[in-house]
């Protein structure tokens, strides 16, 4: 009976001593990480970066997993991830070749035109030195076109370090939301190039743009109908009947992106006067998809909508295309700006 009765203790003691172990394998590594990345300090200008860039990151991984439905194209991105990964461990000592270069052309294809997407970066006076010089001397020399960096009025004569293209718009200040600024830039994109490019971006100086993905998935596409893609929203729960939107109605989210397509544009800027006067929220990525719906004919694209045969594919492209990798983005931010200081102590 003694020896029956110990089993169970010994049972008890022995789950105890196992539970205690595992749990220190699982909680020490992260206490340790956690430690390490908390003594590096972190610059304000270059820590905003939505949480959303996870988000997409990880959509593009459960593409890239799922590749099958669309094969030959899912080798492909395999394929140039890897590149990319090799050719970035080396990448940041040739960073700063060709500054003196504008940011345009084609990344792909040489036989491809040149002429094919124009990127509008959404800016402020007090990101130029900062966020605008650091997407400029990354992503942009893989976009497929030209990337021009939107801010207030005056914003052209602020002296940075590198040659970044700046666009002061006339009459528009870095007030938040920025939806004048928002309009005012696509008014620009239309009467400068709507007949020189074939699609039209709208992002913020926090993303990070894998323009080689965003080229293969946009080829895929035709430039001639009316679309407007991005990550599609409806409001968060505690907005939802207050953003005027009816039901089936939806917009494409700022954060991640916009894009338009030349025919977008055609018929939607014409009207931004009108959409500018009659706006029901101070959301500016709610009221430029209002705009697009009313005058463009069309709205941001439902995810059910991209899931049909190989449209599945093509939409979770576009969320590989556009990384949100807060760590890379954060990472890419400050070294910019290290060698801005390095440079300007010289």
């Amino acid at each position: 009976m003694a020896v029956r009765s110990r089993r169970p203790w010994l049972s008890v003691v022995l789950g105890v001593v196992l539970g205690f172990t595992a749990a220190s394998w699982l909680i020490v590594p992260a206490v340790l990480e956690l430690n390490s990345g908390g003594a590096k300090r972190k610059s304000p200008a270059c820590s905003s970066y939505s949480s959303y860039h996870v988000g997409a990151l990880a959509a593009g991984k459960v593409w890239e997993a799922g590749g099958s439905s669309s094969t030959v194209a899912g080798r492909a991105l395999r394929r140039e991830a890897e590149e990319e990964e090799e050719r970035e461990e080396d990448g940041d000592s040739k960073e700063g070749e060709g500054e003196g270069t504008p940011r345009t052309g084609n990344a792909g294809d040489p036989s491809l035109p040149k002429h094919f997407l124009y990127v509008g970066v959404m800016t402020a006076k007090k990101y130029l030195d900062s966020r605008a010089v650091a997407a400029y001397k990354t992503w942009t020399r893989s976009i497929p076109g030209k990337v021009e960096f939107f801010s207030s009025e005056g914003s052209d004569v602020v002296p940075l370090p590198s040659p970044v293209p700046v666009v002061s718009l006339t009459g528009v200040d870095d007030s938040y939301p920025p939806q004048k600024k928002s309009f005012m830039m696509l008014k620009y994109m239309h009467d400068h190039y709507l007949d020189k490019y074939e699609w039209f971006m709208r992002a913020d100086d926090d993303v990070y743009i894998r323009g080689e993905r965003l080229e293969l998935f946009l080829r895929s596409l035709n430039s001639s109908k009316p679309l407007y893609l991005g990550q599609t929203g409806l409001g968060t729960t505690e907005e939802l009947g207050k953003l005027a939107l009816e039901p089936g109605e939806n917009f494409c989210m700022g954060g991640p992106g916009m894009i338009f397509s030349r025919e977008v544009l055609r018929r939607m800027v014409p009207h931004i006067s009108t959409c500018l006067r009659e706006m029901y929220t101070t959301h500016e990525d709610v009221e430029v998809g209002r705009c697009v719906r009313r005058f463009g004919g069309t709205q941001c694209v439902w995810s059910y909508e991209g899931g049909r045969t190989e449209k599945a594919g093509r939409r979770m492209m576009m969320a590989a295309a556009l990384l949100a990798d807060s760590s890379r983005a954060k990472s890419v931010c400050h070294a910019v700006q290290d060698r801005t200081r390095e440079g300007s102590s010289h």
